[in-house]
């Protein structure tokens, strides 16, 4: 098996040398940039499995990198870990939003846990690639391989997060999906309060599903369902 590839974007030194002696213990083959345009540039040319970004950083924050990560379609599929200092609810939830799949504090940084993070993310970036399939609900299509999704026929342009959360419903259709399922399936349930952004990533969505927007039905007091009539 290949050793997985991690982008380190950070500019702290001592902090780099840490992760790198962390992850190169467990396998990982680490590479480093010390600013939010270099990473960008590595990142699109060499396609790292994941990118651990830190919030913190001269010139792009992290939150502008992992934007544009996002926005860029040969980079949008490279789960992003954000390192940060910060624990604010809504610090956490504006990254979530942006596309972060995770967050890891630096104040605390535990070895045992970057790692399990990291190969979590991995694991789902692998079950998504490996699975392809065909998604259909009414004019509503989505290629789980392609990440794609359409509306008779035509492209509906989603956000990470959008994407994910719509996969979720599609293959739990008919059920009903509390706040708590949907924050452990999309956002990994490591943070408290996050279904604002569950909220806010619904409504969003619905925009973008325009004439099929009623599949996605709110249950009051409990979550959501995805359901055809």
């Amino acid at each position: 098996m290949d050793q997985p590839r991690i982008l380190l974007v950070d500019d702290e030194p001592d902090f780099i040398r840490l992760v790198d002696d962390i992850l190169k213990k467990e396998n990982f083959v680490v590479v480093c940039a010390e600013d939010g345009s270099q990473g960008l540039k590595m990142a699109a040319e060499s396609h790292p499995d994941l990118v651990l970004l830190d919030w913190n950083l001269p010139g792009k924050d992290g939150l502008e990198v992992c934007k544009s990560l996002k926005a860029d379609p040969k980079t949008r599929d490279i789960p992003v870990i954000m390192l940060t200092a910060r624990g604010r609810e809504t610090d956490v939830v504006l990254g979530l939003e942006m596309g972060a799949e995770d967050f890891i504090s630096k104040r605390a940084l535990r070895p045992r846990e970057l790692v399990a993070r990291i190969r979590a993310a991995l694991r789902k970036q692998t079950v998504v690639k490996e699975n392809g399939e065909i998604l259909k609900a009414g004019d509503l299509a989505l290629d789980t391989s392609r990440r794609k999704v359409t509306i008779d026929g035509t492209p509906v342009e989603l956000r990470l997060k959008e994407f994910d959360l719509l996969l979720v419903f599609l293959t739990h259709r008919g059920r009903v999906l509390t706040r708590a399922f949907l924050d452990e399936a999309v956002w990994g349930a490591q943070f408290f309060g996050t279904s604002r952004a569950i909220d806010t990533t619904v409504t969003r969505l619905r925009g973008k599903l325009g004439k099929e927007s009623h599949l996605l039905q709110s249950v009051k007091g409990v979550g959501y369902r995805f359901e055809e009539e």
